[in-house]
């Protein structure tokens, strides 16, 4: 151990002439503690709030997506699809063709997002466990067959157990072809395609979609056999979807784009950065204030100490070395600080996480008590920030320390 540490260590658990010197320090202890506490805690449960959001995104979409940089589809012969249906990291791959849609039943009308959607669909989002009524088949008596939300359904009327008796829909898209005219046959594209049951996950997928086979999209769109909107693939594992992504970036080339889930919902993405910056310059600002206590401490055992720093002058220490003692003093007591801090709050996460004690009121959640996700890196982040802004309050006190024994005012 070197001098300015040993000494600073003595310093440290000495008893000061002072007691409040003691009652500031261990003022500024707890209120480092506290405030790092604070800050894993909430940085712990905004992570939480972050994985049940992706959950609920990755009900409606798919963990990767190709699509197009320009245009609204584009052929599947165009990118080595077979190349990347056979990675040993893809689980599953689908096509969809999407399109807004006009949905007809008797006398109602209701705009809808149609989705046409192949067999495989179910293996990249299991919106076959969320049907309400019937079933989720693409085929039904022979004929082509429609899932829709169950808000879809009862916007236009369609009652209970209409699957059981063949209930017929229509669907009506302009033609991508041809001049503007009066004539709704001349100008649009109908389609009639009877109803298979409904789903029920969120209110936006309930309220607009509606899932058709995609041979009857592209007809009803007169797209060709190989056109998508885009191609959606599940990896086998979430641990492989960075690597897969990089994968089928260089497979597609630079005119399409390999989105995950929150590039395909960018607003989300923007506002979960926003949210997390903030809190993070919120508490950290806290926890610089939380700091002042440290140099007021130190300021009083430096006043405390002024023989001291004549005996180590005269024994040949320098300034360097006698401001280093202090400094080292001072990240004790924010180190210390910070680590109490962390035990607290990784304490105070684990016990929410086991048993859900903070709930999250009256009301209708996703989830009954806040949720809370511990990160290793979160940890480390914060011990490393509380240092810093330490180590800058302390750097600014010992920096006054003249061989004079006077702390320049």
């Amino acid at each position: 151990m070197n001098l300015p540490l040993y000494v600073a260590w003595r310093y440290f658990f000495s008893k000061k002439k002072l007691k409040v010197i003691n009652i500031i320090s261990l003022i500024s202890l707890i209120g480092i503690a506290i405030t790092t506490m604070a800050l894993l805690v909430v940085i712990s449960v905004f992570n939480g709030f972050t994985f049940v959001g992706t959950k609920i995104l990755s009900s409606s979409n798919p963990p990767l997506v190709i699509e197009a940089k320009k245009g609204k589809v584009f052929s599947i012969d165009s990118i080595p699809y077979n190349k990347i249906k056979t990675l040993e990291n893809v689980s599953s791959i689908s096509p969809v063709l999407k399109e807004n849609a006009l949905i007809s039943f008797g006398q109602s009308q209701a705009l809808v997002n149609m989705k046409g959607i192949d067999e495989s669909y179910t293996k990249i989002n299991r919106i076959d466990t969320s049907i309400a009524y019937g079933d989720f088949a693409l085929k039904r008596f022979g004929y082509d067959a429609c899932v829709m939300g169950i808000g879809v359904a009862a916007n236009i009327g369609i009652p209970n157990n209409a699957e059981l008796m063949g209930a017929v829909v229509s669907l009506i898209v302009p033609k991508r072809e041809g001049k503007i005219s009066i004539s709704q046959d001349e100008s649009f594209n109908n389609k009639e395609i009877i109803y298979s049951g409904s789903f029920q996950m969120d209110a936006q997928m309930d309220e607009t979609n509606i899932f058709v086979p995609i041979s009857f999209a592209r007809e009803l769109l007169d797209y060709n056999n190989n056109e998508v909107s885009s191609i959606f693939i599940r990896p086998k594992s979430e641990n492989d979807i960075l690597k897969l992504k990089t994968q089928i970036k260089g497979f597609v080339g630079d005119d399409y784009v390999v989105k995950d889930i929150f590039e395909q919902e960018p607003i989300y993405q923007k506002v979960i950065k926003a949210e997390r910056l903030g809190v993070y310059v919120i508490l950290s600002f806290i926890i610089f204030i939380a700091t002042f206590n440290v140099m007021g401490s130190l300021s009083l055992l430096i006043m405390d100490k002024k023989k001291d720093i004549l005996v180590l002058r005269s024994m040949g220490s320098t300034l360097k070395s006698v401001r280093e003692i202090y400094f080292l003093n001072g990240i004790m007591l924010s180190f210390i600080g910070a680590i109490i801090g962390l035990i607290i709050g990784i304490v105070v996460c684990l016990v929410q996480q086991e048993f859900g004690i903070i709930k999250m009121g009256a009301g209708s959640f996703v989830v009954d008590a806040f949720p809370v996700q511990l990160r290793i890196l979160d940890i480390i982040s914060i011990f490393l920030l509380v240092l810093a802004l330490g180590a800058i309050s302390v750097a600014i006190m010992v920096s006054r320390i003249k061989f004079d024994n006077k702390i320049n005012q």
